[in-house]
């Protein structure tokens, strides 16, 4: 009886992980030379939505993610890709679309469309 205490103690001491990952970023535009504003991006990436379904028969799952970009907030599509790449990509037909690409080391590229502009600059990661 003892040792199942002492057990049961040590897991509800142990802190939870959610396999989510949030990323916050200050980009500036690429070829811009006189009054350059930075973009601050946030959002997060749930590693959990991109594991394999428990049945193969299950519908696929869509792994999404909400950015706040400025004063913005929207839903977009999540990345996440071998070697650690993450991101997102929005894509609203006509509109236009935005893709994010962020590296294991942080650095990042913004891509919007049909503004033709790109972002680049350094994310933080905090687990």
């Amino acid at each position: 009886m003892r040792p199942l205490g002492r057990t049961l103690a040590v897991c509800l001491a142990l802190p939870a992980t959610t396999g989510q990952a949030d990323w916050t970023c200050r980009l500036t535009q690429v070829g811009c030379d006189l009054i350059c504003p930075d973009m601050q991006v946030a959002f997060e990436v749930d590693r959990n939505q991109f594991v394999n379904p428990q049945n193969p028969n299950d519908p696929p799952r869509r792994q999404v993610t909400t950015v706040t970009m400025d004063d913005a907030t929207f839903v977009a599509q999540a990345i996440l890709m071998a070697g650690g790449v993450e991101g997102f990509h929005e894509d609203a037909g006509a509109l236009g679309s935005r893709l994010m690409i962020v590296r294991p080391d942080g650095t990042a590229r913004l891509t919007l469309r049909p503004q033709n502009t790109e972002w680049t600059g350094q994310c933080v990661k905090s687990d």
